[in-house]
């Protein structure tokens, strides 16, 4: 395309509409990106519409029972992230630099992600550099990992499977075992079959999804046993799914480690598999196209060689 025409084109784009399809992709319905957008569901479409008629492609194949990006979508929502976590990040990229370090920075955690050897990294990052501010946000995985793929975060820490375009390292390791609260029938019953827990109401994680985009080997456990299919109660976080299982909503997979001081309180019991328990991996994710401010290039710095912790399985 000649440069006037490139010109011409980018003059006459309207930038709201490359926002707009980075929403419709995320939530996967024009109805949910309405809903988040605060728009009427046909301003939504009409605004895919012109966006397609603009980049003269179409975008999204919608049918009944199919949203699926095109070719052209798949490569114009990739271009779009870069834009949007350049965007996001101007003010703070514009940040003087001078010897004191100074900014803002910003974690977005899953719940109960625990390493010792990280938070006395952090609490030597804060007496070095006093005059940085930090915000932390505990999310979802998919939002994590959103936050992250966005430019929103600094950081995430965040389970699941990581897109490869993001950097990630290992942060823990947990070992996960299934529960049941004191009131439930299988309570105090030891030898406990797998058979035993089929039909069994479960609690579950958001992410913890059969056939999810971040299904692991949590979820897995629960396909090779043939229980969990009855979600009775959803929490994203392990302190709710702690809370609901003791409550008997349901069984549930837990965090040996976190678990662990509710055994001999007689409040949990564990229930089969016993053997081979499902280990789940924690990462830190940075996004390597992301702007980043002084107080973040000196945190990722000092935090990059902390080791990851493994929590005890027994």
């Amino acid at each position: 395309m000649p440069t006037n025409r490139l010109e011409r084109f980018a003059h006459n784009l309207d930038w709201n509409l490359l926002r707009t399809f980075i929403v419709v992709v995320e939530e996967g319905s024009i109805t949910r990106a309405a809903n988040r957008l605060l728009l009427q569901q046909p301003a939504v479409s009409m605004a895919l519409k012109r966006l397609e008629q603009t980049v003269g492609h179409k975008l999204i194949d919608r049918r009944p029972g199919r949203f699926e990006l095109t070719e052209a979508g798949e490569r114009l929502h990739a271009l779009c992230r870069d834009i949007f976590t350049a965007v996001v990040r101007l003010p703070e990229a514009m940040e003087p630099t001078g010897h004191d370090v100074t900014g803002h920075i910003t974690i977005h955690t899953v719940s109960h992600a625990l390493n010792p050897d990280w938070d006395r990294a952090l609490a030597a990052f804060f007496r070095l550099h006093p005059r940085v501010t930090a915000g932390v946000k505990v999310e979802t995985t998919s939002d994590v990992i959103r936050s992250v793929e966005r430019g929103i975060a600094t950081l995430g820490i965040s389970d699941g499977i990581i897109p490869a375009g993001l950097s990630c390292a290992p942060f823990c390791i947990e070992t996960y075992a299934l529960y049941c609260g004191r009131d439930h029938r299988l309570f105090g019953i030891d030898g406990v079959g797998l058979e035993a827990l089929r039909g069994e109401p479960y609690v579950s994680f958001i992410s913890d999804v059969l056939g999810g985009p971040h299904m692991g080997p949590v979820t897995a456990v629960r396909a090779v046993g043939s229980f969990g299919q009855q979600v009775r109660a959803i929490a994203f976080n392990v302190e709710e799914v702690l809370r609901l299982v003791i409550a008997n909503a349901g069984i549930g997979m837990l965090p040996v480690h976190l678990a662990r001081p509710a055994l001999p309180a007689g409040e949990l019991w564990q229930l089969p598999p016993y053997r081979d328990l499902p280990e789940t991996e924690t990462f830190r994710i940075t996004n390597p196209g992301a702007a980043l401010n002084p107080a973040e290039r000196a945190f990722l710095a000092h935090m990059a060689n902390v080791q990851p912790f493994r929590h005890p399985a027994s």
